[in-house]
């Protein structure tokens, strides 16, 4: 069965383009609900979601659940049962919530929906009237070296706002599902409490005084984005770059490791910083937000800072797979071209928030470097954090293990679930999500970002134009897109050309280089012909007259390449990896002797089972 687009008319269509008007040379995704997935690579992982884990993510909701019934109950007089102290299992709900929405604007599932509609009850019953909404601080049982003694107190790792950026997403997707507005007023209730405590000063908290701190862990500020676009509401969007202008300004950490000041990016203002430092998924969602920011008001108040520190990650901070984290002990980024492998850390999430955060940078600045990026972290990193079967998990993702590692929150291989289950819903409402990033389009151009097998309209002026996209990549390095417009009519498109396919490097950044140093090269043809197309920022420039049935195919020398790395990465001396494509392989032994299988399918086959992504030059 094809997974099919949206069947049904969403009431906030025409509220959601009054709200998203641009330039005509602003560059937009087409909205994953408007791309059908029609085979080939995808199809079956987007079944998979839709079948197995989504219902699994929401069964394994209940502990949060529970914290909500005990605080309604609690509220309601009831104090024989308080809910346990917890600073951030709400959010992984409101992750899980996220991606059931994402599943109702694929299938429509009325016990899935009524899931949503009590779930979110439950949630608006324990608003405190103010619009406060953390359960440990309401129900009076809080941990101070976790959360303080009041609310707002220990901004820096209470959480309190990071949650609420998670149910800001949460709501905004299952508005623009459904309709219902449920959960958006417990958002917008939120968002404007939040604005009077932080920014203007509320009598019931911090004295009356501002609090006027980032939060520690980010979130917040790429939530209020997606808020904006949805709303219109200028405060969203005013509220998001005051909580970046204000970090490493008005309060900065004297720690170590977890409480440094560039843990939680709070060593300098946003502005000045030049390196990925700290907590890989904090940082990563603060650039996505700095980028989204920037895009929305066209002001590149944060341009210096994300060209410095995407240079910074690409050149020397990231692993061959696309993932992020050489510090297991912060979940961090380590010291430039510290990039071990059995050690690594590489957080599903943090990869999550890569294919974000480079995605935002590609709408900012039209350049495929950043798509390149997002495709290698999603089809390696991200794609291992979750089984094939699509109910089991990978929290961390080294590079090499010995078949006996405890490295998964006290679980070999994949887990059910973690207690801290911020990765499985992450990866799960990413992949809903991943239509979406297929393709973009100016009022002029279409790009073609991710190739699959699928089939879309976009609107180009007063034209309507339909691609069909045949392709098994990036299984295979062929793809056939037939162009039908309504009426003939002059656009441009433009095809992504990896950097794997067109340099002599793995990656933007040449971090990582092909140790033949030959390009791999491709072919293009129109129609049957032979044609050539200039290069323009990674991508093959096609500028005609196009006319129904017009057909475009472009074909990928994909091989198998060694891979080396930089010398300065010490790790990886005297190795090489194995690469096709867009896939890092690693060699995978045991039971099945050896046996060398794309990165992300290991420990599919075994969950006992030695790798190396990185191996002996012999």
């Amino acid at each position: 069965m094809n997974v099919k687009k949206l069947l049904f008319f969403c009431p906030l269509l025409g509220l959601l383009l009054a709200c998203s008007e641009q330039p005509a040379d602003q560059l937009s995704f087409v909205p994953f609900t408007d791309v059908t997935i029609t085979g080939g690579f995808w199809q079956p992982r987007m079944e998979t979601e839709l079948n197995v884990t989504v219902p699994f993510s929401v069964q394994h909701c209940e502990p949060a659940l529970e914290r909500f019934r005990q605080c309604k109950a609690f509220l309601e007089g009831d104090t024989t049962s308080i809910p346990e102290c917890h600073r951030f299992i709400s959010s992984d709900m409101y992750k899980v919530m996220e991606g059931v929405a994402y599943s109702l604007m694929l299938r429509p599932d009325k016990q899935l929906e009524a899931w949503m509609d009590s779930t979110i009850a439950l949630i608006a019953a324990c608003q405190q009237e103010d619009g406060y909404l953390y359960i440990t601080h309401i129900c009076g049982n809080p941990n101070p070296e976790e959360m303080g003694l009041e609310p707002y107190s220990y901004v820096i790792h209470s959480h309190e706002l990071y949650n609420m950026g998670h149910l800001y997403e949460a709501a905004v997707a299952y508005w623009q599902a459904t309709g219902k507005r449920s959960l958006m007023d417990v958002a917008e209730k939120s968002a404007r409490h939040i604005n009077h405590v932080f920014f203007e000063g509320d009598p019931n908290y911090n004295g009356g005084k501002p609090v006027n701190q980032a939060p520690g862990h980010e979130e917040i500020e790429l939530a209020l984005c997606k808020m904006y676009r949805a709303t219109g509401e200028k405060l969203y969007l005013e509220m998001a770059q005051k909580f970046l202008d204000i970090r490493g300004v008005t309060f900065i950490p004297d720690g170590v490791e977890t409480c440094s000041p560039e843990y939680a990016q709070q060593h300098l203002p946003v502005r000045e910083q030049e390196e990925a430092v700290g907590h890989c998924v904090r940082a990563i969602y603060l650039y996505t937000g700095m980028a989204q920011v920037d895009a929305l008001t066209g002001k590149n108040d944060y341009t210096h800072a994300l060209d410095a520190i995407w240079n910074n990650l690409v050149s020397s901070r990231m692993h061959v797979t696309g993932g992020l984290g050489a510090d297991r002990r912060i979940e961090g980024f380590g010291e430039m071209y510290s990039l071990p492998n059995k050690e690594a850390y590489d957080e599903t999430c943090a990869a999550v928030a890569n294919v974000f955060f480079n995605n935002a940078m590609f709408l900012a600045e039209k350049d495929a470097k950043y798509l390149d990026i997002a495709e290698i972290s999603l089809f390696n990193n991200a794609l291992a954090g979750i089984s094939l079967s699509g109910d089991r998990f990978f929290y961390v993702n080294p590079l090499e293990s010995d078949g006996a590692d405890d490295f998964n929150w006290g679980v070999y291989g994949r887990a059910e679930w973690f207690g801290c289950s911020c990765c499985p819903p992450n990866i799960s409402r990413l992949i809903l999500q991943t239509p979406g990033y297929m393709y973009a389009h100016t009022s002029s151009d279409i790009y073609v970002t991710l190739y699959a097998g699928n089939e879309t309209d976009i609107k180009l002026g007063d034209n309507n134009v339909h691609l069909s996209q045949t392709t098994d990549y990036p299984e295979e390095g062929t793809i056939a897109l037939q162009v039908d417009p309504a009426k003939d009519g002059v656009f441009t498109l433009r095809m992504r050309i990896p950097t794997w396919c067109r340099t002599t490097s793995f990656m933007p950044g040449e971090l990582y280089h092909f140790s033949d140093g030959l390009n791999a090269g491709y072919t293009l043809n129109v129609n049957g012909e032979s044609f050539e197309a200039p290069l323009e920022n990674g991508f093959a420039v096609i500028c005609r007259t196009w006319k129904q049935g017009d057909l475009v195919e472009l074909t990928f020398n994909q091989q198998k390449r060694f891979v080396e790395a930089d010398e300065r990465v010490k790790e990886d001396a005297g190795c090489h990896a194995l690469t096709c494509g867009p896939f890092v392989y690693c060699d995978e032994t045991v039971d099945n002797e050896t046996n060398t299988i794309p990165y992300y399918r290991w420990a599919n086959l075994s969950d006992h089972s030695k790798m190396k992504v990185w191996l002996p030059n012999e």
